[in-house]
């Protein structure tokens, strides 16, 4: 029988592997929690960017009918080769260009052009991480009683994007909530931001009931469904890992 102080010495051995292990344990969560945080930032900001800029270009596409009916035909001619050439800088890289002629329709252009090249003015602002300018631009969009409601809900949008990394995901979610609604131009991107916020405020499981509202619907384009579904796998294995 060993004595006593055996005894003691080997349960004491004990208690110490259980702490470390504990210890060990707890460094690993820690760790993996890090990880997992850091992979989500990066993919907020690589599909914030994508989310932005598809938006965007849809506007673009159907911007010019609305704007066609509300101008003169000189004016408008005008202010469209000013908006191309703006265009052009952007895919050549030339951001002091682009700001230059941006600038120009922000302060003369038709609400139609004001709108875009605001929001225009905004992406590039936001891709340069200047959040603080960029969201002062889309306040401008959002409160502009003449610009279309398409358009105020759009620079609602952006603006929840560039505060994923700063605003309360509650206050996100309330406001695009409005824009989830069946039928909304937006709703897929909405519903996709606010699952973000979900997930960044700590409710992964909802952020992929969200993403469900995009996957569901057989209207959902097949560049987006891709999306989403990545997003959903990854918010999925969070979810089943609480």
């Amino acid at each position: 029988m060993s004595s006593t102080p055996e005894v003691y010495k080997h349960a004491e051995e004990k208690r110490r592997v259980a702490r470390e292990s504990a210890e060990q344990n707890s460094l690993f969560r820690e760790v993996e929690d890090d990880l997992r945080h850091e992979r989500m930032v990066k993919l907020w900001k690589r599909y914030g960017f994508w989310a932005i800029g598809a938006a965007v270009a849809v506007v673009l596409v159907v911007a010019g009918y609305q704007i066609h009916k509300t101008m003169q035909e000189s004016e408008r001619i005008e202010q469209a080769r000013v908006m191309d050439q703006a265009e052009d800088a952007l895919m050549a890289r030339d951001a002091d260009k682009a700001v230059a002629l941006l600038s120009q329709l922000e302060k003369t252009g038709n609400t139609g052009y004001r709108t875009i090249a605001r929001l225009r003015h905004a992406t590039l602002l936001l891709s340069q991480d200047k959040k603080a300018e960029a969201r002062e631009l889309l306040a401008l969009v959002a409160s502009d009683s003449a610009a279309l409601p398409a358009y105020r809900d759009l620079a609602v949008i952006q603006d929840a994007l560039a505060g994923l990394d700063s605003d309360d995901p509650k206050t996100i979610e309330d406001k695009l909530q409005p824009l989830t609604v069946a039928g909304h131009p937006w709703r897929h991107t909405a519903l996709e931001v606010s699952a973000l916020a979900m997930a960044k405020g700590g409710d992964p499981a909802r952020a992929v009931k969200a993403l469900d509202g995009v996957l569901d619907d057989p209207d959902t384009s097949p560049e987006r469904r891709a999306m989403a579904e990545s997003l959903r796998s990854v918010f999925a294995r969070d979810a089943a890992g609480k």
